[in-house]
């Protein structure tokens, strides 16, 4: 199964430093099977751009909630169905496993020119998990598409 775990910068760094996202469980996001029950019919590639952007979004939070660098990272790796736990979000999976980096088959990260928008996005986060519509549309950043890397990049993004 395809996943998309949201990471910061620090995140990155370990992943690079130790070969693995950990520890285990892992908090990710998959097109599971209530998404593709809500979204009949929407295509694959719709389905995994849509969980592409809530792993964003979490990203989002993690800065938000550590203070880290402000760029979205989002790492795509493909694991065993059996380490996948499904709840009741459409997107939200939790991995029982770590997730070594050979699994892994590309990062997703903001360009640096999203910065001040991230700082602002960032600031309406609490509008925005509160309903209020715009500051949700606002914190979803799709003026700014993630930028797509090889794992072999991991240095240089570092």
């Amino acid at each position: 199964m395809r996943i998309y775990v949201p990471l910061t910068v620090a995140g990155l760094a370990a992943l690079h430093a130790t070969g693995r996202i950990a520890p285990a469980p892992v908090a990710a996001h998959a097109v599971t099977p209530a998404l593709r029950r809500s979204w009949a019919d929407g295509d694959e590639e719709e389905l995994e751009y849509a969980v592409l952007m809530a792993a964003a979004y979490d990203s989002l939070r993690l800065i938000a909630e550590t203070g880290a660098e402000a760029r979205r990272i989002v790492v795509a790796a493909d694991v065993d169905d059996a380490d996948v736990r499904t709840g009741d979000d459409e997107t939200a999976v939790e991995v029982v496993a770590e997730v070594p980096i050979a699994r892994c088959s590309s990062v997703h990260v903001d360009d640096a020119d999203a910065e001040g928008e991230i700082v602002e996005a960032i600031r309406r986060l609490p509008e925005a998990e509160a309903g209020d519509g715009q500051a949700l549309a606002d914190v979803s950043l799709t003026r700014h598409e993630l930028m797509w890397f090889a794992t072999q990049e991991i240095p240089d993004l570092l």
